[in-house]
């Protein structure tokens, strides 16, 4: 059983790509701050999860309120 997958996300602060690895054994959407790679700074992450083929999907990387 898989228990984790990667997802791309880009930095809304720097524009650089980021990867994410995404908790599979969490069932239902994820809202989480996330670190950018290369500038350090919080980005929020939103995940959708698709309960027919239980598949996680990037929805957007949002500027968090600082």
């Amino acid at each position: 059983m898989q228990t984790d997958d990667v997802l791309n996300w880009v930095c809304q602060y720097c524009g650089e790509e980021n990867d994410i690895w995404v908790d599979l054994t969490v069932k239902g959407d994820q809202d989480f701050i996330e670190d950018c790679e290369v500038c350090c700074r919080p980005n929020r992450i939103l995940i959708k999860h698709n309960k027919e083929d239980e598949e996680y999907v990037f929805v957007e990387s949002r500027i968090t309120d600082e």
